[in-house]
């Protein structure tokens, strides 16, 4: 296993939401919204770390990918070092996530920037690889994206990859001390999260986690 030293990729946000705010099922939107111009300044990402965990999808020249909940495109730099010419759709259901994003990169011809709501709104394309980076507690209805994704977007033979690259507990600390949005989003066990795939019909093809990173490899039938 790739040994790595400690530099934990969270961001240092502290916002306080009231009652009322937290009721609001778009809070967690416009939280995003509401931070995307400083994102990029706020939060701090290990390049090995992201290097290491896009390996797992053993990507090649050509193939596409689908970037859910990409943010301010945080990925798009390291599709481009292993596949230049594929086809990325990076989608988020943050307006001003997708606008900065377009700004960093919407001169890549081959990357296609939607506002859209993953867990809502269909993509009606399938894809050689489907990555989740620091997207995936903030779903809903975890299970059902998940298969849906897997079973509608994926190629036969595809990869769909859960990634963090910091530790399931400091995760879950951060979003339960630090904003009223998202302090429920929780990530589970990883060999129960695992679990949880394979007793709905997915294929998990790798499940890991310590003190570094937190992903899961599913494959498509």
């Amino acid at each position: 296993m790739y040994e790595f030293s400690i530099a934990h990729d969270t961001p240092d946000w502290v916002t306080e939401y009231s009652s009322e705010e937290q009721a609001d099922t778009n809070l967690k939107t416009r939280f995003f919204d509401s931070v995307a111009e400083s994102w990029d300044r706020m939060c701090h990402y290990d390049e090995r770390k992201i290097r290491f965990l896009l390996q797992k999808l053993e990507m090649q020249p050509g193939d596409s990918v689908l970037d859910v909940g990409t943010g301010t495109g945080v990925l798009i730099p390291y599709f481009r070092e292993l596949n230049p010419q594929g086809r990325v759709v990076a989608v988020d259901n943050s307006a001003g996530m997708i606008r900065v994003a377009r700004q960093k990169f919407g001169e890549d011809s081959r990357t296609r920037f939607l506002i859209l709501d993953i867990e809502k709104e269909p993509v009606p394309e399938r894809f050689k690889h489907i990555v989740l980076y620091s997207v995936f507690p903030h779903l809903e209805h975890k299970i059902q994206t998940i298969s849906r994704l897997v079973n509608e977007n994926l190629v036969p033979g595809g990869r769909l990859l859960i990634a963090h690259s910091d530790s399931r507990s400091r995760l879950n600390e951060m979003h339960r001390r630090k904003n009223q949005s998202v302090c429920q989003d929780m990530l589970a066990d990883v060999r129960r999260q695992a679990g949880d795939f394979s007793g709905n019909g997915l294929n998990v093809e790798e499940a890991f986690e310590n003190e570094e990173l937190y992903y899961l490899l599913l494959s498509g039938k």
